[in-house]
């Protein structure tokens, strides 16, 4: 019975051995996968996304499906650029702004600020006091910047020189005087950079005074 037994502990641990080299073996030479290659054998076939990329993938030269043309970028829509007169301001049809005012602060002998004011108040001044066929005349000839901003009272209509003066010192905040001279220097400016526009402008008889010999006609 003892010797049966050690016989069968012999064969068995003979047989572990075989299955132990055999197990080896097989390893060694690829014939198995362990637990962790099978995993990743499993995941590979659920992989979620496109194919990989190959020279099996399919694309419109193979019969599969072409891929979407590139959006094209909205075109640039060209900016309006405003137009300029001769001068160079804008919105000035025939006159340029800056060297209008320029030129009336040289004949009245004031800085650039007080001559803009008082061109400013010279030219709306006029505009009220003429028709309305020389008013758009005279507003559309002259720089809009001279008579974009109206007093917010308003401007007094006057045929006279007195009271034309007088609403010129009110706009401009002169004396008189001040603002005679400068809208003298006003009107010759102009007269002097379009002759024309001045002496087609149904000036009244009471303002023709402020007017130089060539422009008065």
């Amino acid at each position: 019975m003892r010797k049966q037994m050690e016989g069968d502990n012999q064969r068995r641990r003979a047989l572990a051995r075989q299955a132990r080299e055999r197990g080896r073996r097989a390893s060694e030479t690829g014939a198995s996968l362990s637990a962790s290659k099978q995993l990743a054998h499993l995941d590979q076939g659920k992989r979620a996304g496109p194919p990989p990329a190959g020279r099996h993938k399919p694309d419109s030269t193979r019969g599969g499906p072409a891929p979407p043309p590139a959006a094209r970028p909205p075109a640039a829509t060209p900016r309006s650029r405003p137009e300029r007169g001769p001068g160079g301001a804008p919105g000035a049809t025939g006159l340029g702004y800056r060297e209008l005012v320029d030129d009336v602060g040289r004949r009245a002998g004031v800085d650039f600020r007080t001559a803009k004011v008082a061109a400013e108040a010279t030219v709306l001044a006029l505009a009220w006091a003429l028709d309305q066929a020389s008013r758009e005349r005279l507003l559309e000839s002259v720089p809009v910047k001279l008579h974009d901003v109206v007093p917010i009272d308003g401007i007094e209509r006057h045929h006279d020189l007195p009271g034309f003066v007088g609403e010129v010192a009110r706009i401009s905040g002169r004396t008189p005087e001040q603002a005679r001279r400068q809208a003298e220097a006003t009107l010759a400016a102009l007269a002097d950079r379009d002759g024309d526009l001045v002496a087609s402008l149904r000036v009244p008889d009471g303002l023709r005074d402020l007017l130089g010999p060539a422009a008065g006609g």
